[in-house]
């Protein structure tokens, strides 16, 4: 049986992941990315914006991988 954060973890999970394969493996560089503005989201935080919307969050980080910022 799942608890209610079950789906909440699996989510930052999802997202952490992904923020840390885009800095290479720097758990560091995608803390601080997800706790800083970010120019893609209108200078809001990433780890404010996936609790409403984590696929603004991963299309983000998508974009990022492939060099598009905005």
């Amino acid at each position: 049986m799942q608890s209610a954060d079950e789906p909440k973890q699996q989510i930052t999970t999802v997202i952490w992941s992904a923020a840390v394969e885009l800095f290479g493996g720097d758990q560091t560089a995608a803390d601080q990315w997800l706790h800083s503005g970010a120019m893609g989201l209108y200078w809001q935080r990433s780890i404010d914006i996936m609790e409403e919307d984590v696929q603004q969050v991963l299309d983000l980080i998508t974009r990022m991988d492939r060099g598009v910022y905005t």
